[in-house]
Order: C-alpha cells, then sequence, then structure tokens
C-alpha cells in the first residue's frame, strides 16, 4: 500500500530507536499549539461579517489549522498516531508538507465525571451580547453534563463572589441555573486577578483526581490581571500523574482582549475559545466538540522532523520552530483531534531523485497517566504523495489565514495591492474546493467574498454619522436629538481638537464606532511622528480639578496648568436611558521618565448633573483607587499589559489601551459632560486622548471606568 495511510499506520507501531539514527539529514524541532485553542478564526470571522478591517496581529495560522476539521483516522496501537503528506506546490521544487499528531477518539460516555468551575466576569464591559452568549453557554454547558457532575460558578467584576459551590448537576437544578443566572447585572470594573485566585481557590477545594477538573473563564478580557494570576493558573495545571485543574478561556465581546486571554490559556493548558454567536456555542458544545475541546488525550507532544539533504523549510505555520529541542514548549493533545504541523518546503533536486527520499518523524509525549514516550514514523516522499486530500484542505486554510495577514491598511492606499493579493488567493482556495466539495471551504469562501468587499470599498458602519462629518457629536455617535450644544475652548484648538480615522500610522489603533474618533491632546494633535514636545502658548490657566472624583471629595489645592483643552456637550437623556458610557483610550510622553513625579498630565470627563453629586462637577473617568487618567494610575501601559502603541507617534512612551466609563443617568435629564486634557508641572511632553462610542443604556450602573483591551 503506497500511500500516506501505509505511513500513518508504521508510525502506530513503536519503532527501534535506532531507526531515527539511521536517517541522515537536518533536524527541526515543531510544535502546533494545543490543539484546541482555536478562537483566531472566530475572531476574524466576527471582524469580517461586522464589515471591517482584520487585524493581522489577531491571525494565529495554527488556530485555523485546530479550528476547521480534518478526516484523518485514530490510532488503534498507540495513544498517538502520525500521518505525513506532501503535496507539490506552484514552482518547481517547492512542496507543502502537512504532519498530523491524531489522538485517540473518545466519546462523550467515555468521560469521566465533571467538576466544572466557571468564572464569569461581569464587569460593565459584560453589558449587552457578551453576557447573554456568556449565560447560553453556560446554560448550553449543563445541558450536556450527566447528572451527578458537579458545577461551582464565581463572579466577578471588583469584587469575586462564588454564586454557586459544587452544586449537583440534575434535572432539577438545571431549571433553578436558568432563574441564578437570570438574576445576574454586569457592573463595576473588572479585577480579573480576584477573580482568577477564587475561582482557583474554589476548584482547589473541590479538586477530585477521578474527576474532569476545569475552571472555564468566561470573559472579554481585563487589563488589571499579572504575574500571581499567571501563578496561580500555572502552579494548579502542573501535575505529575494526574490530571491537574486545567484553564479553558472563552472570549467574547468587541474589546476583547485576545492577548491576555491566550497568555492565561497557555499557561492553564486548557482551550482558548471565542464565542462569536449561539451558532458557535452549538459548535463548541456539540458532541464530538466537546471532547476535543475540554479534555486531554496526550500532554506534552513534540515533534522532531528529519529532513533529508537537498531541502530547506521555507515556512512553517506551526508556533514554534527550531533545531534546538530546548527551545521548543510542549503542547497537549486533546482526543478526536490531531495537531496540524503545516510547512512550505524547497529543494533544487532533480523531480527524479525526490520520490524515494525519506523523512523522519518522531513525537515525544507523554500519557496520562504515564511516562515520557517516543513514536517514530518514516515515510519517502512518493509515499507522502500518493495521498493529498487532507493537505489540499490545510493548504486551502492556511492560504485564508495568511491571506488575512497580508492586507494592508489604510484599505484605500493599498487597495489594489490587496485586491491582487485576494485574487491569488481566491484561485488557489477555488481550485482546491472544486476539487473537495468541502462544506468548510464553501464558508471560508463566502467570507472572503465578503471581506474583498470591504477591502474594495472600505469599511462600512450604517448609522453612522461621521464618515462625512466631523463635528465631535457626530465622530463619538451621539445622536442630533440628545445634543443641544457643542463648545470648544483652550489656546489652540485648530491643532489640540482633531477628528481622526487614525492616529499617525497605527493599524492596530482603530475607532470603537464609525469612521474617525475625536482626538484632544495637550500638545499639537501629530498625525505623524513623533509625539513629545509640542508647546502651544505661553498661557497658564487654572486647573480644571472637578470638585468630586467620582463620590470622593477632590483636593481644594490651587493650581496652574497648561495648554488646557477642552470639548463640553450640553445633552439631554432619552426618557428610557438609565446610563450612558463612552470608549477613551490615554496616550502620555510623560511615559516612562515622569512616572510618580509632579509632571504629571491629566484627562478628565468632568460631569455636571442633578443626579451626580446634587450637580456639582463631578470627574467620571477614573481607576479603581479614585486616581484620575494620567501616567499614575494602575490603567497605564504595564509590562504584564504591554499595549501596542507602534506608529501613534507614542512609540516609545504608553497608553492605558481602550478604557469604557459608563455612568448613571435620569430619563429625560439635561446635563453637561466636559472632556478636559492639560499639562501639569510644565507645558512640554504632551498627552493626548481619543474620544469615541458613547452610547445610551437601558440598564443602570453603579460608575465605573473598566478596561477593554
Amino acid at each position: 500500500m503506497d500511500s500516506a495511510a501505509e505511513a500513518g499506520l508504521k508510525a502506530e507501531s513503536k519503532a527501534d530507536p535506532q531507526v531515527s539514527a539511521q536517517l541522515k539529514g537536518s533536524v527541526k524541532y515543531l510544535s502546533a499549539d494545543d490543539s484546541n485553542s482555536m478562537a483566531s478564526p472566530v475572531i476574524a470571522r466576527k471582524m469580517i461579517m461586522s464589515g471591517k478591517y482584520v487585524q493581522p496581529a489577531l491571525i494565529r495560522t495554527y488556530e485555523f489549522l485546530n479550528y476547521y476539521s480534518f478526516s484523518y483516522p485514530a490510532p488503534v496501537d498507540d495513544p498517538i498516531s502520525i500521518i505525513p503528506e506532501m503535496r507539490p506546490g506552484p514552482e518547481e521544487g517547492a512542496y507543502s508538507l502537512q504532519v498530523a499528531v491524531r489522538g485517540l477518539d473518545r466519546r462523550m460516555e467515555d468521560l469521566p465525571p465533571f467538576n466544572i468551575t466557571f468564572l464569569l466576569d461581569v464587569s460593565g464591559s459584560m453589558a449587552g451580547e457578551p453576557i447573554e452568549l456568556a449565560k447560553a453557554f453556560i446554560l448550553g454547558f449543563v445541558d450536556i453534563m450527566r447528572d451527578g457532575d458537579l458545577l461551582s460558578i464565581v463572579t466577578c467584576n471588583r469584587r469575586a463572589l462564588v454564586l454557586l459551590d459544587s452544586q449537583t448537576v440534575n434535572e432539577s437544578f438545571r431549571r433553578q441555573l436558568e432563574r441564578i443566572l437570570g438574576q445576574i447585572r454586569v457592573n463595576d470594573i473588572t479585577d480579573l486577578e480576584r477573580g482568577i485566585l477564587e475561582a482557583y481557590k474554589l476548584a482547589g477545594k473541590n479538586y477530585n483526581y477521578r474527576y474532569l477538573n476545569r475552571v472555564i473563564l468566561i470573559s472579554d478580557g481585563a487589563a488589571n490581571a499579572g504575574a500571581a494570576a499567571l501563578d496561580t493558573i500555572t502552579r494548579h495545571a502542573e501535575d505529575s500523574d494526574r490530571q491537574g485543574i486545567y484553564l479553558a478561556g472563552v472570549g467574547l465581546g468587541e474589546g476583547f482582549n485576545d492577548r491576555l486571554m491566550d497568555s492565561f490559556t497557555d499557561k492553564g493548558r486548557g482551550a482558548y475559545l471565542f464565542l462569536d454567536s449561539p451558532l458557535e456555542i452549538e459548535r463548541i458544545l456539540d458532541r464530538h466538540h466537546f471532547a476535543a475541546n475540554f479534555d486531554i488525550a496526550v500532554k506534552n507532544v513534540r515533534l522532531k522532523m528529519i529532513m533529508p539533504a537537498g531541502w530547506t523549510m521555507e515556512e512553517f505555520h506551526g508556533e514554534q520552530v527550531s533545531d534546538i529541542a530546548a527551545d521548543i514548549v510542549p503542547q497537549y493533545l486533546a482526543p478526536n483531534d490531531q495537531m496540524i504541523y503545516h510547512m512550505t518546503l524547497s529543494t533544487d533536486l532533480n523531480p527524479r531523485e525526490v520520490r524515494d527520499q525519506r523523512f523522519g518523524f518522531e513525537a515525544e509525549y507523554r500519557p496520562i497517566p504515564g511516562s515520557k514516550q517516543t513514536l517514530f514514523a518514516e515515510a519517502s516522499v512518493g509515499q507522502m504523495l500518493s495521498d493529498q486530500r487532507q493537505i489540499l484542505k490545510g493548504d486551502a486554510v492556511v492560504e485564508y489565514a495568511e491571506l488575512l495577514k497580508k492586507i494592508g491598511y489604510p484599505l484605500e492606499e493599498h487597495r489594489e495591492d490587496n485586491l491582487a493579493e485576494f485574487e491569488k488567493s481566491m484561485q488557489k482556495i477555488e481550485a482546491i474546493q472544486d476539487e473537495l466539495e468541502d462544506t468548510e471551504l464553501e464558508g471560508i469562501l463566502a467570507l472572503l467574498v465578503r471581506y474583498r468587499r470591504t477591502v474594495q470599498q472600505g469599511e462600512r458602519f450604517p448609522g453612522s454619522r461621521d464618515k462625512s462629518s466631523e463635528s465631535p457629536a457626530a465622530v463619538l455617535g451621539l445622536s442630533p436629538d440628545t445634543v443641544r450644544r457643542v463648545s470648544l475652548s483652550g489656546p489652540a484648538n485648530n491643532k489640540a481638537i482633531k477628528a481622526l480615522e487614525r492616529l499617525g500610522y497605527s493599524t492596530r489603533l482603530r475607532p470603537q464606532e464609525g469612521y474617525r474618533f475625536l482626538a484632544l491632546s495637550s500638545g499639537p494633535v501629530w498625525n505623524s511622528y513623533p509625539a513629545g514636545s509640542g508647546e502651544l502658548s505661553g498661557q497658564w490657566f487654572t486647573h480644571p480639578r472637578p470638585e468630586y472624583m467620582g463620590s470622593v471629595k477632590s483636593s481644594s489645592a490651587k493650581q496652574k496648568v497648561a495648554d488646557l483643552h477642552q470639548v463640553r456637550f450640553e445633552l439631554k437623556a432619552p426618557r428610557w436611558a438609565e446610563s450612558f458610557s463612552f470608549d477613551f483610550n490615554f496616550f502620555s510622553a510623560e511615559y516612562p521618565d515622569y512616572v510618580n513625579q509632579t509632571y504629571n498630565d491629566s484627562f478628565y470627563a468632568i460631569l455636571e448633573a442633578r443626579s451626580t453629586n446634587q450637580g456639582k462637577s463631578t470627574n467620571i473617568a477614573f481607576d479603581s483607587n479614585n486616581r484620575s487618567i494620567e501616567v499614575d494610575n494602575n490603567y497605564f501601559q504595564n509590562p504584564f499589559h504591554p499595549i501596542p502603541n507602534t506608529g501613534t507617534g507614542f512609540d516609545a512612551h504608553g497608553s492605558t489601551g481602550w478604557l469604557r466609563t459608563s455612568w448613571p443617568v435620569k430619563g429625560g435629564e439635561a446635563f453637561t459632560l466636559t472632556f478636559s486634557i492639560h499639562d501639569e508641572g510644565d507645558a512640554i511632553y504632551d498627552s493626548l486622548v481619543v474620544l469615541d462610542n458613547f452610547q445610551w443604556h437601558e440598564y443602570g450602573t453603579v460608575g465605573t471606568t473598566d478596561p477593554l483591551n
């Protein structure tokens, strides 16, 4: 049987350790990431369906290979099998190589009992669709749990509360759970670190080695979780011969912190998933995918590949590749699943010589329980070329993911190059689809048709007024019937207050709503490099410090400030409104040289409304310690929460990332909201805030500022 299937069958038999030593050539060690991490393609789909530009930094090709299904057979005699396939590329001497390390199949009935601890983010940024998807996910998950399984729930915002402690699942409990979840109200800031500590404390108390023990974090992400949270996750995920407590991450929402959740699940050794719709919940929880998403077949998988002389690896589409084994972090393989190692190779050898050359593949892994084992397989190029159905799909999936990385921004400036890339990739994927007639590839092509329209015509946001208008109200997304008056003040409004589609050359900093955001600065608003020193006038102004910082009385100290610029809105809340929110991101050139010093530029959002402190001026944008938004507050950039400021002009400085202030209001109430920024202590080393996405809400809030990413 001269086929890749034969190579797979060979891999299922333990080989003599000396066999691998007989193969000569270059050695590569490979990692494809945990097989159940697959958030990236769902995030990309959500952005495409929303008519938005897909950020290349969010694309992890190996997660696309995890997400889409392949039909590799399960191993017969060993816990894993190795199945390599090869396919000629478009140019002479070019080849695609795809290696699957396949785990055993496992039915739902064969899984151990569940001991699940949900950690549910209930902070203000989870309002709306995110919390509804989160509740639906928990209810769907519990529906497939078996009678006698155990469930705990911890909620976290500013506090971490145990909602359920090791409740036994049965029919009556399922009915109660819907009522319990229906009573949850989102509010306040996110202290995700406190929530993680509490969830693992509870999971540790209820730990049973006979059970499948999982903490499942459901969140849109947060900025205030650091080393303590990662240490806790790592400690509980570690084990010797028993199962530990692994963390799975389920992300959702518009301001999702992808990097944070990726870090958590890397340490927690569990699935990294994303919800964009109820259909995705169904997919994650169906009987086949459930075990692949939440169970582990074998641990510490690392693949060694021996390439014969004359071959070169041009691209690797996994997570890590190295000539040194110790550089590669071993990964976990789920049941009903495979790790896909996809790469492109080249050789200058004669095509007639190539077919007889042999590649070697050695997978090391550790069963649960058990000690380290290895499995070796070798296959000739001719064998690997004989069956190409799975690698055809792999090539198409990789083409899709890599295309998303290539699309340049701004779209208008890169339109011709982008469309040329689209044409090449679409032709390749369509040719493969003509041969495979695969439903998942059909879905990919439909997404690409939609995204090509965005690339060609630009992003489309129906209902947004700021495509043709630069008025502050339109840019923020305020409806005209709620705006009575807008006024600007400052020594150089034309330089310090601008409506922008982007800041400098940044491609990562995008408007939260519509086509533009409002930039308000204590110096000139650069739309180029660099940000820093930019005194606008020799004038000094009375410090705009409001009378209250939230509910706390402010200091009455008199100071002078420089380059004070403000935008003042006179608004009237709709009668149905109980709160409003807006998003902002604060940048400062005072960071990092002037942290904890008197040179501390500040941003205020000053509210004057009868329903707040009897109409006295109140700053409503502040951190969890009631500090105003400046470089010393705990939302500002820190080592654990790096923020990509590349291209903004603040590349060497720092920012808070996107934050959302939510505040209560009385329906029909007239009030003023003033956005204010100034230089403090000097008139140089400027700061800037971008503002966007003002919304009225039918639900109440306690009044907080919470990170979005």
